[in-house]
């Protein structure tokens, strides 16, 4: 009996894709608090202020590198960040991929809870470590709409 040939996870994404996963040509380079211009520190702390971040995702600083674009991008979205359409979207986001993972994803290893608990406590407080799971939960949701309204700013032209 010859073992079953499972897909990938990057060809059943691109199954799924409107457009294929591109690949990067430039060389990839985050843009720290002590690496950018004022200007773009002030949209550093504004990023934080108005969407109630404790630090400036990865993302965000990816496209600090190009300053003078991600000033005028940041501003157009400032303007529509917190919004009610803005926070449904993100609100839709996050319900639909914790659905998903409740009722789709397998734990084929069979992982518990309790297991999985005491291995957190082996580091730290499990509070703390649910706390940082519950925050990027809720921030991701965000930051896949913001990046999506960037790439539509871009193309929507």
């Amino acid at each position: 009996m010859q073992p079953v040939k499972r897909e990938t996870i990057m060809s059943r994404i691109e199954r799924f894709r409107p457009d294929p996963i591109p690949v990067i040509e430039v060389p990839f380079m985050l843009m720290e608090l002590h690496h950018v211009d004022e200007p773009t520190r002030t949209v550093y702390e504004a990023i934080k202020s108005i969407l109630q971040l404790p630090f400036v995702n990865s993302d965000y600083r990816a496209f600090a590198r190009w300053p003078s674009y991600f000033a005028v991008a940041w501003q157009d979205l400032r303007e529509k960040a917190g919004s009610p359409a803005h926070e449904t979207i993100c609100l839709a986001c996050h319900d639909r991929v914790a659905n998903l993972v409740a009722m789709d994803l397998p734990n084929p290893s069979g992982l518990s809870s309790d297991a999985l608990r005491r291995a957190a406590e082996a580091d730290a407080s499990l509070d703390e470590v649910t706390q940082v799971c519950r925050l990027f939960q809720w921030l991701l949701p965000g930051l896949i709409t913001n990046v999506a309204y960037f790439r539509h700013q871009l193309e929507a032209v």
